[in-house]
């Protein structure tokens, strides 16, 4: 399927942010709110062009975010198996330098070292690399080049989500946590589900009245809690290939590395971790030509402050769920 210019641009405001009205993307696009349904129907429930995430910021709640990469000696991986392994959060397979990337959420060191042990039990690994998540250089963010259109941008005073739209590279303060009671997890499970329930529809989902439900959303906006309502897009629908570069840098200048990550809209995520790998770069290209181009300008900006640089190439995503199973059912 061809995207028109109008469904390029419904598509962009999704991913800016999928709790906007179908009213305000109306008024956005020039098309009526039914057909704003229409379009939203079409695109995301029987084209399957993307999925309405919620992105929330996991350190607040006390969890620790790893990327593990693996080194296999024997491909045939039970993916079943693996994918019943609490706090196991993310699983691809790629090609590369590792042939698995997985995130693993943990609260405590213990609980990290049970799940690689009970990785090593289900996979023949020959070696493996761990990093941990530090903070964001440019957080998730799926505003692809094919749906970079000008259009403007909902604005409404009376529904503080609205300012996500406007924070695109905010996180909290270093040491900021959370505390979240029965409330808060009825409503943070709602929206794990559909990240774009009206608020009528969350009051009757978990009982709580509007205000209230009001109240906890905006305070999740305001504390960075929340990070992003959003898109999960399908990059293959575009003819996307994901490249993640995994690096090792020395006495890099941050400023002028965040500066070319704003302007890059192809590179979609980049984080500072802590490991021998202490930054990765998840970057979408068309074709081997794009792919070049972009890892020169990289290599440009980077420049001296490479010590290592390691390749993969994302070949298919087996699981993705944003906590580890039960947190929040």
């Amino acid at each position: 399927m061809e995207l028109n210019l109008r469904q390029k641009k419904i598509l962009k405001l999704l991913a800016i942010n999928c709790r906007f009205s179908n009213k305000d993307i109306g008024k956005a696009v020039q098309i009526s709110e039914d057909s704003v349904a229409y379009q939203i129907d079409n695109l995301i429930n029987k084209e399957k062009f993307a999925k309405f995430n919620t992105t929330f910021y996991y350190p607040l709640l006390g969890y620790n975010h790893y990327h593990l990469w693996i080194k296999l000696d024997d491909l045939d991986v039970d993916y079943a198996k693996l994918n019943e392994i609490k706090g196991l959060t993310s699983i691809n397979s790629s090609f590369g330098k590792f042939d698995l990337q997985l995130i693993i959420l943990t609260k405590t060191k213990k609980e990290l070292q049970n799940i690689i042990k009970k990785i090593k039990n289900i996979l023949s690994i020959r070696k493996y690399k761990l990093s941990k998540f530090d903070s964001f250089y440019k957080r998730f963010t799926n505003i692809l080049p094919p749906i970079d259109v000008k259009v403007l941008t909902p604005k409404n005073r009376k529904d503080y989500v609205y300012e996500l739209s406007n924070r695109l590279y905010s996180q909290p303060k270093e040491g900021t946590k959370i505390k979240i009671d029965n409330k808060d997890k009825k409503i943070i499970k709602e929206l794990l589900k559909d990240p774009r329930a009206s608020y009528s529809q969350l009051s009757r989902k978990t009982g709580l009245n509007h205000e209230t439900i009001r109240y906890r959303i905006k305070n999740y906006v305001k504390t960075r809690f929340i990070n992003n309502f959003g898109l999960l897009q399908d990059f293959k629908k575009y003819k996307l290939y994901t490249t993640y570069f995994l690096l090792n840098l020395e006495n890099l200048d941050e400023r002028k590395f965040k500066d070319f990550l704003i302007m890059n809209h192809n590179i979609f995520y980049c984080a500072k971790l802590e490991g021998e790998y202490n930054c990765i770069v998840y970057l979408v290209s068309s074709n081997p030509q794009e792919l070049g181009e972009h890892f020169n300008n990289l290599m440009r900006v980077l420049g001296t402050s490479i010590k290592k640089i390691d390749l993969l190439f994302l070949d298919k995503i087996y699981k993705y769920v944003q906590f580890p199973e039960g947190e929040f059912s």
